[in-house]
């Protein structure tokens, strides 16, 4: 039985979905440190379609101590950036052969008003996992109230902290995505009687604006070009390594 483990990032990318539903037990992570330019409050979409031009969109995270774990740390203009994150995607795939059917679960995951980063990213990644299907057991470390669990999650570095989870949910293999690979060592988890794994997505293409397929945007740019039946098959084009 295999587990996989992340930060809650907003609307991340494909591979962030296949790792999600590769997976037996899926971790949200959200008492993890908050890194600024990172995942957790941005991602890619076409932001002018005319001329084939992505770009980010970005949710304001206020201001407070560096040290903070992402489930401490706030949007400070969460209604703004959700409307403006509306205006990016009707501007700009208004006419994606799907934007009904994906917009629809957009602006759902974009009404949750709790501003908590870790919570409103959970809860959108979460909406988007029940669209495409996706039937992994999905909790998250905040939920968890044993506070010998809280304690020792903290003080672990980052390679015993996932082992540490597979034990506690009684998984044996631990799937990470490719860019882990320099940080996890198989021989430590073999060490303590667990398999370690690494998800590699393969070469994905489908019809978008552009003449040439720009990877890698956030999952509303796959949702809002394909069927939600052939977001489902993209899923399952990746290798464990």
């Amino acid at each position: 039985m295999s587990l996989g483990a992340m930060q809650p990032y907003l609307f991340p990318y494909l591979g962030y979905f296949q790792l999600m539903n590769c997976v037996q037990t899926y971790v949200f992570c959200g008492n993890l440190q908050y890194i600024k330019r990172g995942w957790v409050n941005r991602n890619r979409v076409f932001t002018d379609f005319k001329k084939n031009e992505t770009g980010y969109f970005t949710f304001s995270v206020a201001r407070d101590d560096y040290r903070k774990n992402i489930n401490q740390r706030y949007y400070s203009s969460l209604k703004k950036d959700c409307d403006k994150l509306r205006n990016i995607l009707f501007q700009n795939y208004k006419r994606a052969p799907y934007f009904e059917e994906a917009y629809c679960v957009i602006d759902k995951a974009l009404q949750f008003q709790n501003e908590n980063v870790a919570y409103f990213n959970m809860n959108a990644c979460y909406l988007i996992a029940q669209y495409l299907g996706i039937t992994s057991n999905i909790t998250c470390t905040d939920i968890i109230e044993d506070e010998e669990f809280r304690n020792r999650f903290c003080e672990l570095d980052y390679e015993q902290r996932v082992i540490f989870l597979c034990d506690y949910f009684g998984e044996d293999y631990y799937i990470n995505a490719i860019g882990g690979m320099s940080l996890y060592h198989r021989n430590i988890f073999a060490d303590r009687n667990k398999m370690l794994g690494f998800i590699k997505m393969e070469d994905i293409s489908y019809r978008q604006y552009s003449s040439k397929h720009i990877s890698n945007l956030s999952i509303i740019d796959v949702m809002m070009h394909n069927h939600a039946e052939d977001v489902k098959r993209l899923l399952g084009k990746y290798q464990i390594i």
